[in-house]
């Protein structure tokens, strides 16, 4: 966790400070840390959200998990999740890249497994010595299943830690300004003043969009040439 001075994470205090300027309580008289906190926590989830949606992942994890093999049906787990064993990790908002290797060769490599997307659930596959496939539903890593122990290496998006004390670092960069006016916008609410939460609402929407340009725009930079009309792709069978 970023926690030194030098950092390009900001800190909590740093929203704070701009929520109670643009609610008119700079010296904090009214809105102190203690009831801005859970507001600041609140625009902090809902920002991680909003990233999300638009394909921003904000913070990364990666943990290996052993799926040893069940004696009695002779093969590992199908499922990686909050009630399995080994279960899935606390923090997994969503997993991103899986790899697999047979537990015994440790001096072998990770090896990529296949991301199954149809909504239509699994594979209906006999288990072989690697899990292959993986699927995301139902908030559970679901697999087919191997007939040796397989350790499975998981990258994934992490939930970010709650902010508690106006050091904490803010691990999503430039968003002061996104988490000022949207905590502003829950504090005046919170006061009966609708007018001005819904500008400053409006304002904290203006600078999500302008953050999420600044992650999205350098991965436009490669050109892309419209189709002609027409146009259908060739398809080769083998």
């Amino acid at each position: 966790m970023p926690v030194l001075p030098t950092t390009a994470y900001s800190q909590a205090e740093d929203a704070l400070t701009l929520a109670r300027a643009l609610v008119n309580d700079t010296s904090g008289a009214v809105f102190t840390d203690t009831l801005l906190m859970p507001l600041l926590n609140s625009a902090y989830r809902g920002l991680q959200r909003e990233l999300a949606e638009n394909g921003v992942s904000v913070l990364m994890e990666q943990q290996d998990l052993e799926l040893d093999q069940n004696v009695s049906s002779g093969v590992t787990n199908t499922e990686i999740s909050d009630v399995s064993s080994p279960q899935l990790p606390t923090d997994c908002l969503m997993p991103h890249v899986l790899w697999e290797r047979a537990t015994a060769n440790t001096g072998d490599v990770f090896v990529p497994m296949e991301k199954f997307t149809s909504g239509g659930g699994m594979l209906n596959l006999q288990p072989s010595s690697y899990l292959r496939l993986w699927e995301w539903r139902e908030d559970k890593i679901n697999l087919i299943g191997a007939t040796q122990s397989v350790t499975v290496r998981v990258r994934y998006e992490k939930v970010l830690p709650s902010l508690t004390i106006g050091t904490d670092p803010v691990q999503i960069r430039s968003a002061t300004d996104a988490l000022g006016y949207a905590t502003a916008a829950l504090a005046a609410r919170s006061r009966g003043a609708r007018a001005l939460a819904v500008d400053l609402l409006g304002a904290a929407q203006t600078a999500i969009e302008n953050l999420i340009n600044r992650y999205i725009r350098p991965e436009q930079t490669t050109g892309r040439r419209r189709k002609p009309y027409g146009y259908r792709r060739g398809f080769v069978y083998l």
